[in-house]
């Protein structure tokens, strides 16, 4: 029985873990959410939570580490590659599509993260905004 129980405390361990290193510091959290919607460039992730792009990158470099984000990849037309800086091209695919890598994007450890945790409570800040508005 003992032993049962500790399996299962073993097999939760890791998740506890990452969200760990979500809830350290609320601008991870905020960084989590910003890429739920959709894979996105460091510079506008600073933009879009009011941060600068240097305590941007420490924050994406532990939520790397914890296995919550990883570097966006894609397949795209040559008329599609972003022009912008940090775009790395890795190649050809098989369909003869050049292979880049740009921004960041969540995991899926980082969506379970985002989905199980982030997302209630931002929908509990929300609600109680609207009732003090109320």
């Amino acid at each position: 029985m003992a032993k049962k129980i500790e399996e299962k405390k073993q097999k939760k361990k890791p998740i506890f873990e990452k969200v760990g290193i979500v809830f350290r510091n609320p601008v991870r959290a905020d960084i989590m959410r910003e890429l739920s919607e959709r894979p996105q460039r460091p510079k506008n992730i600073a933009e879009n939570i009011g941060i600068q792009k240097q305590s941007l990158n420490y924050h994406l470099n532990a939520l790397k580490k914890g296995g919550l984000i990883k570097s966006h990849t894609e397949e795209l037309s040559e008329k599609e590659i972003p022009k912008e800086r940090g775009t790395r091209i890795n190649g050809i695919g098989e369909e003869g599509k050049i292979q880049v890598t740009y921004g960041v994007e969540l995991t899926e450890n980082g969506k379970d993260v985002v989905n199980q945790y982030i997302d209630p409570l931002y929908e509990e800040e929300s609600g109680d905004k609207e009732e003090k508005i109320k």
